[in-house]
């Protein structure tokens, strides 16, 4: 059993039933995955598969070179028991979250606990293709930088329910980004912190921060890494964007245009592509890997980081359960946002960004500031960055909340 130094501790005024909780995948699992994963054959050569240019939007997904070498990488090089000692080395927790009538969701987090007695809750909510995985080596830097006796905020990083560790969502009725934003909230509470926290996301967990921010009283203040353009954004107003922010919003134009198909069959056939993506290992690599790839900023996301995580969403048997917030997020309407309690942004180079003069439609913009490095995994691929804005942003913009 690893050693947490403290940071396992939980405040004493917490009301839930938070268990420790070690990942351990058996011998015979492990046997298994390599088995199909030895088997799975490669797709014959093609004019797409071989292109790997982006240009003239000739861009198709990974290659089948890619492919090739990430399957003999997994197969003969790939250490999980290395990764899970790794996971392992934090501490880890599973909380019975009671939601209505439905069975209680078990929500695993992993955690730094401060025995500060004004520090900060901040719960971290990562999105698709993700996990609590991303925000980890941001929680190497913070058990490095600090002691459970001088941390300065609470960092909670659940697995998203549906997502890898986390149970759900329920199979008998449809799930949506408020059920979702609920529950987390709940689990806010029953750690203790229903005086107050601050919600902090990407991607999905931007969407459930946002709902947070509106739904809940407990949620105090937003940090996000990723913002969108709402119904009250005039996307049209010019005014002030600079040259370099009007490439950016073409490019995301283009990528709308080219690199949602996939969001769109989440969204409208998720029970044929959770059924597909489930019968291989392989198959689920291509389909994840490509946005590591595509998402990130200059391949920063080294490979075997890359098979780390699919390997967790394989044995966890994630991607039918987890991609429910497309149905909800991609056919509805954006979801609220607060434009009261205090919002931070940083802003990396990913898949929609807010250029400055338009901070004028967010009053409650508080702290915003922009990055030359690091794309849509913003914690995974610059971690030391991300904490200081988060620092920044928590400590001396929000401060403290009692």
């Amino acid at each position: 059993m690893a050693s947490f130094q403290g940071f396992d501790i939980i405040p004493s005024g917490a009301k839930g039933t938070a268990e420790p909780f070690q990942l351990h995948v058996s011998d015979t699992e492990l046997s298994d995955f390599k088995t199909l994963l030895k088997l799975s054959p490669i797709a014959p050569e093609t004019w797409e598969n071989k292109t790997s240019t982006r240009d003239g939007g000739k861009y198709f997904g990974i290659t089948r070179d890619w492919l090739i070498n990430a399957k003999e990488t997994w197969l003969e090089k790939f250490d999980w028991r290395e990764q899970e000692a790794y996971l392992n080395s934090f501490p880890n927790f599973k909380i019975p979250i009671k939601d209505g009538n439905n069975e209680p969701l078990s929500i695993h987090f992993a955690a730094l606990f401060s025995k500060k007695k004004d520090a900060t809750p901040v719960i971290f909510q990562h999105g698709w293709p993700g996990s609590h995985m991303e925000f980890l080596p941001m929680l190497d830097l913070l058990r490095t930088k600090y002691t459970a006796e001088t941390l300065p905020f609470h960092a909670i990083v659940p697995s998203l329910p549906g997502y890898t560790l986390s149970s759900g969502p329920p199979t008998g009725q449809d799930f949506t980004s408020v059920d979702a934003a609920r529950v987390l909230n709940q689990m806010m509470i029953d750690l203790g912190f229903g005086a107050g926290y601050i919600a902090q996301g990407g991607d999905v967990g931007y969407y459930l921060s946002r709902q947070m921010s509106v739904l809940h009283d407990e949620c105090k203040a937003l940090h996000v890494n990723f913002l969108g353009a709402g119904a009250d954004v005039d996307v049209n107003d010019l005014e002030g964007v600079d040259e370099r922010e009007l490439q950016q919003l073409e490019g995301i134009k283009q990528w709308r245009k080219v690199g949602m198909a996939y969001a769109m069959e989440h969204a409208t056939r998720p029970s044929t592509i959770g059924l597909v993506l489930s019968s291989s290992p392989l198959a689920l690599l291509a389909w994840i890997g490509e946005k590591h790839l595509e998402w990130s900023d200059a391949d920063l996301i080294p490979l075997d980081k890359i098979l780390s995580m699919v390997t967790l969403y394989w044995f966890t048997s994630s991607l039918p359960r987890c991609i429910w917030p497309y149905r909800d997020l991609i056919l509805n309407e954006q979801c609220p946002i607060s434009k009261t309690k205090p919002l931070g942004y940083s802003e990396f180079k990913d898949l929609s960004i807010i250029p400055k003069a338009w901070s004028k439609y967010y009053p409650n913009m508080k702290f915003r500031k922009t990055h030359e490095k690091g794309g849509h995994f913003a914690a995974l691929e610059q971690p030391q960055a991300f904490l200081e804005d988060i620092e920044e942003f928590v400590l001396n913009v929000v401060g403290p909340l009692s």
